[in-house]
């Protein structure tokens, strides 16, 4: 008989989509049967059908029932977790997490697994109090890089630091190389020149992504570097500040924004290079893209992103635009043997972000090794 395994997700956006099918695809279905639940968002069937688990279910949970004590979104778990009878549960970020902390006081699980996807995501000391209490011997709470798990160990000092572990994010590197635009039809998309350097940023308009020192940044080496265009693809909302900052600084013409676009990563081999400012990146999944797409990378110095990179690519200090612009324009100025060689190097480095090296680390971990033992 097959052991039921529940993944936990607060949504479906594109992340955690991509964390649910990671860790779907790491049990054998001969004798694991899976099961997804998106806590929060309406049913739909484009996501159903991206959802590699046997099963998915939309609980639809409003907001309200997801804040505070999440009282009935705990008792519905619970209902659904006796009915379904789950061996082994996956929760991603934090309140899926909390929730079947609550559960698994009332119903007994194998094991349990916590995945947090950003900082500081204990640093509350309600938070502490209750995963310090609630924790049990068979549960783990994994970073998705070293930079959170050490975060996390730094918050819950309580907890005994061989149950906080780091379970990389991975990447489908033939799928995603199937689905790339080659440069010229990518260029061709975006409307832009073959003679045209490209620098290219794909990430949300938000703080933590620091659009604003890479517009800084590119403004004080475009003198220098006059076929140098900046491509930044997303939304969000600091959109406005952002188009204001370029137009001050009159490079409308030089500095494109696309908007969001569906997919965005299929456009990553129309860049040069792939320039990430994060003053704050757990770990950075977009750069797994850039590599894969032969494109080089300099990237900021902030928390999982030299575990993403190693020395592979260029990384400066976060929050620094003269230091930015040094490694643009030095990057502007190379000859295309320099760059395609850096490129190179960090596409060899795909291997430690795949499916076999994670399934590896995953089923060695001794929690999932005890199991492995059991009847």
């Amino acid at each position: 008989m097959r052991k039921n395994v529940l993944i936990l997700s607060h949504s479906y956006g594109s992340q955690f989509l991509e964390s649910c099918n990671q860790y779907s695809l790491v049990f054998d279905p001969q004798e694991y049967e899976t099961t997804v639940v998106y806590l929060s968002g309406s049913p739909s069937i484009d996501i159903k059908n991206k959802t590699l688990a046997e099963h998915t279910y939309f609980f639809d949970i409003p907001t309200k029932q997801l804040s505070g004590l999440k009282l009935k979104a705990i008792k519905k778990i619970y209902t659904f977790c006796k009915e379904k009878k789950f061996s082994i549960v996956i929760c991603h970020r934090y309140k899926p997490s909390y929730i079947m902390l609550w559960v698994a006081q009332f119903y007994s699980f194998a094991a349990m697994i916590f995945v947090m996807h950003a900082p500081e995501t204990m640093l509350s000391k309600a938070r502490q109090w209750l995963v310090s209490h609630l924790l049990k011997k068979n549960m783990l709470i994994a970073g998705v890089s070293h930079a959170i798990e050490q975060d996390i160990k730094k918050d819950l000092p309580k907890v005994p630091a061989e149950q906080i572990i780091t379970l990389y994010n991975i990447i489908d590197s033939d799928l995603f190389s199937s689905h790339l635009f080659t440069r010229q039809g990518a260029r061709l998309k975006l409307n832009l020149s073959e003679q045209d350097f490209i620098f290219g940023n794909l990430a949300r308009l938000v703080i933590d992504k620091d659009q604003k020192t890479l517009i800084h940044a590119f403004s004080q080496i475009k003198n220098n570097c006059p076929n140098a265009k900046l491509i930044i693809m997303g939304n969000g909302k600091l959109e406005h500040e952002l188009k204001k900052q370029v137009s001050d600084l009159k490079l409308e013409n030089e500095i494109i924004f696309t908007g969001f676009i569906e997919d965005g990563f299929r456009f990553m081999k129309a860049f040069d290079v792939f320039v990430l400012s994060s003053i704050s990146e757990a770990f950075g999944r977009v750069l797994l893209e850039a590599m894969i797409a032969h494109t080089p990378i300099i990237a900021a110095r902030s928390e999982g992103i030299p575990e993403v990179i190693g020395d592979t690519g260029v990384l400066v200090d976060a929050a620094n635009p003269e230091q930015l612009a040094h490694e643009m324009q030095k990057a502007y100025h190379s000859n295309s043997t320099e760059l395609s060689a850096l490129a190179e190097k960090s596409f060899q480095r795909i291997d430690l972000f795949t499916l076999p090296t994670f399934k590896k680390d995953f089923w060695n971990l001794p929690l999932m090794k005890s199991l492995m033992r059991s009847p």
